[in-house]
């Protein structure tokens, strides 16, 4: 057992004033009581205001681990659980980024789900925050998070045990992709066992094969948001 399940939430689009742009948002998230059903594109009521990058099977459900609050109070970020978006919190000490590999599965209440990617950080964390290099900040430090894909439904809520069904030998930790994709784009060689690496998807492949190839894709809308804002 890897832990249980300490918050369920879910959010509404909502066009927010964060930086002075009108920005569609269904970031700020409402806990949920009682059982809910996990199915293929989440949890139901759980919307996305930029459909292109958020939501799909592939980021069916963002997850947070619990003692990564304690550590950002540690480096004086004080945030309430929920504060990082994320639809689960989780109290699983001893697992996050560092341990955590792509393809590992978990039984989660009586859902099955499958870790498919590291979370990027865009820039809506830091307006709803007002900390201008909070996205850098969160790059940085690897303390991030996670997508879930689910492989089988299932009813989840407050309390479910989180079990580990299975880790791939051989698969990089998601903290040791979002490092390669995101703070040490001059690791080469890092981006060379990436490329090659199961669980990959294809269009971070396809990235870093465009770094390998000389040229490092501009992502300032990612981080930094429109330009009038």
């Amino acid at each position: 057992m890897l832990g249980q399940v300490a918050g369920v939430r879910v959010g509404r689009v909502v066009t927010q004033p964060w930086g002075g742009t009108g920005v569609p948002s269904a970031a700020i998230k409402q806990e949920v009581a009682g059982r809910v059903p996990l199915g293929p594109l989440g949890l139901p009521g759980d919307e996305h205001g930029d459909t292109v990058n958020h939501g799909g099977p592939e980021k069916a459900v963002l997850v947070f681990p619990r003692h990564r609050y304690d550590d950002w109070r540690s480096i004086g970020l004080d945030l309430p659980e929920g504060g990082f978006f994320e639809n689960l919190t989780l109290d699983i000490p001893g697992t996050d980024e560092t341990v955590v590999v792509l393809g590992e599965t978990w039984r989660i209440g009586a859902a099955v789900v499958q870790v498919s990617q590291p979370r990027n950080p865009c820039f809506k964390l830091a307006r709803r925050w007002g900390i201008d290099d909070l996205v850098v900040r969160v790059q940085d430090t690897g303390w991030a998070g996670w997508y879930l894909r689910v492989l089988e439904p299932g009813e989840i809520g407050v309390g479910d045990t989180v079990g580990l069904l299975e880790r791939p030998e051989g698969a990089p930790t998601v903290g040791e992709v979002a490092r390669v994709l995101n703070r040490d784009k001059r690791d080469l060689e890092g981006a060379r066992r990436l490329v090659d690496a199961p669980g990959m998807p294809e269009r971070w492949v396809a990235k870093l094969r465009r770094r390998l190839g000389g040229t490092v894709d501009d992502e300032s809308a990612r981080t930094q948001g429109p330009t009038d804002a």
